[in-house]
């Protein structure tokens, strides 16, 4: 009687099979799964976007500065034809005193430079500021708190003047430099910059 042949791997085809196996696993994990941890990133860009475009408008909708004329700009400041109630021309702010006036809330802000600061939207976010004086959680233009609608967000609001040489050294001050940073967790930071002009 013939004995019956067993069929099965043998140790070099179990052993060439693991090698290959260990060549896909260790392709999946340095290549495929890094990227399943940034596929979030598009959401968080797009998130970022949506919160400096509406931070930047609301910015700019306001006042050059605080010696402008907030009634139709019937004057400006830094120009001489115009004189305060004691016959000296209206000077700009400087950028020393630049912030809220005398802590005034978010929701009555009326020039660019009162929304210097960082605005955060929970505590873990709060830590994005660093050294950078922290102004509260993030508000709408009515004061209401929106931080539930940007988890994990902060943004931090630089205002500068933006002094053109081509200009003449006379003029210094006829724009401000607005510069928005959104922090989105470990996704980056997003710069967004806008110009406010002395109109």
């Amino acid at each position: 009687m013939a004995a019956k042949k067993q069929t099965g791997f043998t140790l070099i085809e179990s052993i060439i099979a693991i090698v290959i196996l260990g060549i896909a696993l260790i392709t999946l994990t340095s290549f495929l799964f890094p990227q399943i941890a940034q596929s979030a990133k598009p959401f968080y860009e797009v998130r970022a976007s949506a919160l400096a475009n509406s931070l930047m408008t609301e910015i700019l909708s306001r006042n050059f500065d605080e010696n402008s004329d907030h009634n139709g700009g019937f004057y400006r400041c830094g120009e001489d034809e115009y004189l305060d109630t004691d016959g000296n021309s209206i000077s700009c702010t400087s950028t020393g005193n630049f912030g809220p006036d005398n802590g005034e809330p978010p929701e009555l802000f009326n020039d660019v430079d009162d929304y210097i600061g960082c605005w955060y939207t929970t505590t873990q976010s709060e830590d994005y500021c660093g050294n950078v004086s922290k102004s509260g959680n993030l508000n709408d233009i009515f004061g209401n708190d929106i931080s539930s609608d940007y988890l994990g967000f902060a943004a931090i609001v630089d205002v500068v003047y933006d002094n053109d040489s081509r200009l003449g050294a006379a003029d210094t001050d006829l724009f401000k430099k607005i510069t928005v940073t959104i922090v989105a967790s470990q996704y980056g930071d997003f710069k967004f910059v806008a110009h406010r002009g002395n109109y």
